[in-house]
């Protein structure tokens, strides 16, 4: 009995170990936690490029033939549902090739290059965790910086999340480049949902990146992007296996502790069983011993020589007469 309930206790152990296990998974598969920015001001972009630059072959979408303004200004494009404020003064296009939505900067005289914010809105999920960071910034170099592009000394320069007016988390992606003598720096801001994301980004001069203010140009264009939306929430990558695992092991502990209380419950029936064998055979002995005692069977009893006399003499043999 003692070598049984040590043998269901580690099968309990066991079992209630490995439902914590799958419970706890979900801490494992999530990726890094996302940090708080100051939403009014975007994050500068640093001097000194990244080494090794590693993350956007864009899942391109159809650009769409329509869009809607509301009163407010602010632009629906698509049966996407994605929305964004474009800056005030700003040309809107939806017309460009390969691109959902281009919005360029009020002309300047004689300007080297005129700002603008590209957005572009594809199908599928795009993950915030480590290796989703990674493979964005792999593919923005491959697209941007790889062999054959006309952009010169291409470097990735930081990355960060950050958060859209909505709440939602974003990766935040700085890249330099060079291009007809030009220093240009680029912001690209990738947002997605379970279904579909958006990359949206600016591109200008590098010295109007110097400055984060709210009328600074990064801080207007800031503005424009980080009220990009789409709907849905963050995805996360193993979302369905966390929850298919935690519901496996909650279901393992389940059954583990209904197997020990069922075994609980039937060694006390048993142990009862067995007590009331032993006490209805002691009762059963004592009473056999009580009839022996008070009533002992004629074949026992002694017979005295008393008794013997009182029987009668007993009857003699004649011995019989020689012939």
């Amino acid at each position: 009995m003692m070598a049984y309930m040590i043998w269901n206790w580690a099968n309990f152990k066991v079992a209630s170990a490995a439902g914590t296990i799958a419970a706890m998974s979900i801490s494992v598969f999530t990726g890094i936690a996302s940090a708080e920015t100051n939403k009014s001001r975007a994050p500068l972009p640093i001097i000194k490029p990244a080494s090794g630059a590693p993350a956007l072959k864009y899942r391109a979408a159809d650009a769409p033939s329509d869009n809607l303004t509301d009163a407010d200004g602010r632009i629906h494009v698509g049966s996407a549902g994605f929305s964004m404020m474009p800056p005030t003064g700003w040309k809107v296009r939806d017309n460009v090739p390969g691109l959902s939505l281009v919005l360029e900067a009020q002309e300047e005289k004689s300007p080297k290059y005129r700002g603008t914010i590209q957005v572009q809105v594809a199908q599928g999920p795009r993950y915030l965790d480590s290796v989703g960071i990674s493979d964005f910034q792999d593919e923005i170099k491959d697209k941007l910086g790889g062999e054959g592009s006309s952009l010169l000394d291409f470097t990735v320069r930081n990355s960060e999340l950050v958060k859209a007016d909505d709440g939602r988390d974003a990766l935040l992606v700085y890249t330099g480049f060079n291009m007809n003598g030009a220093e240009l720096l680029q912001a690209h801001l990738m947002i997605s949902s379970e279904n579909q994301h958006v990359v949206v980004t600016y591109t200008d001069l590098a010295e109007r990146f110097d400055s984060n203010a709210a009328d600074a140009p990064l801080g207007i264009a800031w503005a424009a992007m980080t009220s990009a939306n789409i709907p849905g929430k963050n995805p996360e990558r193993f979302a369905g296996a966390i929850h298919i695992g935690a519901l496996a092991g909650l279901l393992i502990v389940f059954i583990a502790v209904l197997l020990t209380v069922r075994n609980a419950l039937a060694r006390k029936a048993y142990a009862r069983v067995g007590t009331g064998a032993e006490s209805d055979m002691n009762n059963i002995t004592d009473m056999k011993s009580e009839n022996l005692d008070s009533n002992p069977p004629s074949s026992l009893m002694a017979l005295s020589s008393e008794d013997l006399l009182e029987s009668g003499s007993p009857v003699t043999i004649e011995p019989r007469n020689a012939a």
